[in-house]
């Protein structure tokens, strides 16, 4: 079931929902995406993975406008690195507006150690994220 959760003081819309059969959360956003957003929601999105031992995440920003510059978004990606679980794959689908974004925070996180990938569409990094933790 999918949750859609408006934040407080913002156009950000985040709907949260399990990717059914395999221990993935998958998080799409929708609107203006701040840096102190990002900077709040990063390491809580990190807590809660461990929490509830997931094997997976897909963010979905391809409906999202990100106010970031791609330096602002290294340091979430640097948030990212040091909070998320080892073994958790990510799936990151981004819009033409976002693709450097993307594609630096899957860098990072591939160097970190991780496995992740950017897409730019929901059935391709849904795909293989399947084949990564199912």
């Amino acid at each position: 079931m999918a949750v859609l959760d408006r934040m407080p003081n913002s156009a950000l819309q985040i709907e949260r929902f399990a990717l059914e059969g395999v221990n993935v959360l998958c998080i799409r956003t929708r609107g203006r995406n701040s840096v102190s957003e990002s900077r709040a929601n990063a390491p809580r999105l990190c807590q809660r993975l461990t929490e509830e031992g997931r094997d997976g995440l897909i963010l979905d920003y391809s409906d999202c406008a990100l106010e970031h510059t791609v330096p602002q978004f290294a340091s979430i990606a640097e948030i990212f690195a040091e909070h998320l679980p080892k073994h958790v794959a990510l799936a990151y689908i981004y819009s033409a507006a976002n693709m450097m974004h993307a594609m630096m925070m899957t860098k990072m996180l591939h160097k970190a150690g991780y496995a992740a990938r950017c897409f730019s569409n929901w059935a391709e990094a849904e795909s293989w994220m399947r084949e990564k933790v199912g």
